[in-house]
């Protein structure tokens, strides 16, 4: 894979800048807290260097969670999400979509502004953007181009 590209992030400026350590070169699985808006995220990753990461960022508490932990030849395609209208710009919605055609969501969608992503040669490898303590206020993404 070439070098991973950000695209993004969505969603508002407050909370605080979250970002992973090490290039990604694979996505493992994802994980989405969310009630009327996405409360938390976890996901797993693998490095350039074969090493297996996790990151957790946002809050804990939701009153829903899903989980997606991709199978053999599986990765996420496309993200969908929406955000709110300031000062409550944090992100209210998250969609993501496999190859293989399984979904995860979570959240309901805002009145601030949406986004839609789908990859064309390209997966999801990893994720960046800013978080509180009780919302994901901005969420990105890193693609993965096939060499």
């Amino acid at each position: 894979m070439s070098k991973p590209v950000k695209i993004g992030p969505w969603g508002g400026d407050g909370g605080e800048p979250r970002d992973i350590e090490y290039t990604p070169f694979t996505l493992v699985g994802v994980a989405v807290r969310s009630g009327d808006a996405i409360n938390g995220v976890r996901f797993t990753y693998v490095d350039t260097s074969g090493n297996l990461h996790e990151e957790e960022w946002g809050g804990s508490e939701a009153e829903k969670f899903e989980e997606l932990l991709l199978q053999e030849l599986e990765y996420v395609e496309e993200i969908s999400g929406t955000y709110g209208s300031p000062p409550e710009s944090y992100v209210t919605s998250l969609e993501l979509v496999t190859n293989k055609g399984r979904t995860i969501r979570g959240g309901t969608a805002g009145s601030g502004g949406s986004f839609n992503v789908p990859l064309v040669s390209a997966r999801i490898i990893g994720f960046f953007g800013a978080a509180g303590t009780t919302y994901i206020d901005s969420f990105g993404i890193y693609a993965g181009f096939a060499a």
